[in-house]
């Protein structure tokens, strides 16, 4: 019988059951464990087994689930019992970890509806993986002092959040809920090595400049170019406004016919 699910420790019993959506396949473990994991003697028998739902990642856009036959063991050296240990199992999750590193990508993207809808698990439990998974991201990940630190905002939930990014590594290094000063200042007091910061970018925002000024005086203020852009066009739009109203309309006919549009 073909296997269709590849698993190196589980192996198929019986062909699928399955309908439009979903395929369940009863398996088991490939072979018994080698030794006890407490004392390691060799000599074990069979105790008890239970089913054991088990999700793994769909076929064929379907979702699947693992009925194991999940066997405890009774070692005769030390008296110890043990259900056997499959290393392709989250035990925590019940599900394998292919699907639990699937989920942890898919919850970068999609909703935890969408994930939760397409793989065949609880709502709540993908919100979990989700939580656990950042954190590990955050222990992993090394924050770097930035010497050129960019100060914007970007709006999220119709609200400007402050964003500190670092612009030689093109990276967010901090997304904070306020952008006001008392935010940026209580912020920006909070990176230990600070002195290392030489170049400020920002726009042309007050409480911006005053916060690094308080903070981070030696370093050097750079306004954003995109800023400085938009703030001459809107100067020129303003000019250009300010003439068309005192203009006659055979003054801006001649312009018109010049190929300024005024």
């Amino acid at each position: 019988m073909s296997d269709l699910l590849s698993l190196p420790d589980i192996k198929t019993i019986e062909p699928p059951q399955e309908n439009e959506t979903d395929m369940m396949f009863k398996v088991e473990a490939v072979g018994p464990p080698e030794c006890c994991p407490e004392c390691g003697f060799d000599k074990l028998y069979k105790h008890s087994s239970r089913n054991q739902l088990i999700m793994d990642l769909p076929i064929r856009l379907k979702r699947v689930g693992l009925q194991l036959n999940r066997r405890r063991y009774k070692c005769r050296e030390c008296g110890s019992t043990f259900w056997e240990r499959l290393i392709s199992v989250d035990e925590k999750r019940s599900m394998t970890k292919r699907l639990l590193k699937s989920i942890q990508e898919q919850s970068m993207s999609k909703t935890f509806v969408e994930v939760a809808e397409s793989v065949g698990v609880d709502e709540k439990t993908i919100r979990n993986v989700f939580k656990d998974y950042v954190a590990l991201k955050e222990r992993e990940y090394q924050f770097e002092t930035p010497k050129w630190l960019g100060i914007d905002e970007i709006h999220i939930i119709r609200r400007p959040r402050l964003v500190l990014t670092n612009i030689e590594r093109r990276t967010i290094y901090d997304i904070k809920p306020n952008r006001n000063k008392e935010a940026v200042i209580q912020r920006l007091s909070e990176i230990s090595d600070r002195t290392y910061i030489e170049y400020v970018t920002m726009d042309m925002w007050k409480p911006y400049k005053d916060a690094v000024n308080t903070i981070l005086p030696h370093a050097k203020v750079v306004v954003d170019k995109f800023h400085v852009v938009r703030m001459a066009n809107q100067a020129l739009d303003n000019v250009r406004k300010s003439l068309k109203a005192h203009m006659s309309q055979k003054e801006r006919r001649t312009l018109c016919v010049k190929g300024l549009s005024f």
